[in-house]
């Protein structure tokens, strides 16, 4: 997947807070999410919602 730079600014705006739960993901978004908060350990909840949508998902 490749994705404008637009979006990608877009994305990370969008998805920045750690203390948040997505509520929007696609699985395009998700994979996002993961690479962007990768790292961030147990308490990111971008990342844990994320990778949830990712391991549901049949794409």
């Amino acid at each position: 997947m490749r994705i404008s730079r637009d979006t990608r600014d877009l994305w990370a705006a969008h998805y920045r807070d750690c203390g948040t739960e997505p509520t929007d993901l696609d699985l395009d978004r998700a994979r996002f999410v993961l690479v962007d908060h990768s790292g961030h350990g147990g308490g990111c909840l971008q990342y844990l919602a994320a990778m949830a949508y990712s391991l549901g998902s049949r794409g």
